[in-house]
């Protein structure tokens, strides 16, 4: 794993994209799980209805993100989705 791409991440929040969904994740770790990469961490405040998932662990294969966007926190990830439900 890239050193640059952790750094990038750390202490941040991060919505990902895939061909068929977003994900988005705090507390970011990269585990390798049957020799395929997965980005592993938390739902973030926001990311679920009623916050139902919050802190729940969650994971997505790296090889599926298509892209990103990286928040310096979970306060501005979720004022973000805030703004763009309404």
């Amino acid at each position: 794993m890239d050193s640059d791409l952790l750094d990038i991440f750390k202490g941040k929040t991060v919505s990902f994209g895939s061909d068929s969904d977003t994900l988005a994740i705090k507390n970011i770790t990269f585990k390798l799980i049957h020799d395929k990469l997965f980005v592993v961490g938390q739902i973030p405040l926001s990311a679920t209805e009623q916050d139902l998932a919050l802190k729940k662990q969650c994971a997505i294969s790296w090889d599926s993100v298509n892209d990103y966007i990286v928040f310096d926190s979970e306060e501005e990830y979720s004022k973000w989705v805030e703004v763009t439900e309404t």
